[in-house]
């Protein structure tokens, strides 16, 4: 048992020497490969003269790049907040005028006689007695049924169900 032990711990610790010598060689690969100069005894002739050409173009593009282009969101100050202008609401287009609002009614109940029907109905917490012909909030009571009232008015008909 011991001796698989030992030899656990010294696969692990190989493992850890040759990911971290791999890491090393990983990161200091890369940062010599980005250099944009090299030192002028490791450079190829001519090289170093190219990239101050390069250099100069982008300082020339900067250059011509004046005020004309149009500043949009990405290119504002990061650090002052940054304000939409509101959208103009579009007019309303449309012609037909506002159908008018039936009043809520509610039919609390409905008596029903031979000659005289009468309902009383609720409105805003306030309870009136109607029948047939009366003139009310919203038209005129044309109908009083077991199953409710109908108005009729400027809107049209409507029935409230009892």
């Amino acid at each position: 048992m011991k001796r698989k032990t030992t030899v656990i711990v010294l696969v692990a610790v190989l493992a850890t020497a040759a990911s971290a010598f791999v890491a090393t060689r990983a990161i200091t690969g890369a940062v010599s490969d980005g250099r944009t100069v090299c030192a002028s005894a490791e450079t190829d002739a001519g090289e170093i003269q190219s990239k101050g050409t390069e250099v100069a173009m982008l300082m020339g593009d900067m250059e011509e790049s004046s005020g004309e282009e149009a500043v949009t969101r990405d290119d504002r100050d990061p650090m002052v907040m940054y304000k939409t202008t509101p959208k103009p609401r579009p007019a309303s287009t449309s012609t037909r005028p506002r159908a008018p609002r039936w009043p809520s009614y509610t039919v609390t109940a409905v008596l029903l006689s031979d000659g005289d029907p009468r309902a009383f109905l609720t409105l805003r917490g306030e309870s009136i007695s109607v029948k047939v012909g009366d003139e009310i909030t919203g038209g005129c009571v044309t109908a009083i049924e077991p199953d409710g009232v109908t108005i009729e008015g400027e809107a049209g008909t409507k029935k409230y169900p009892f």
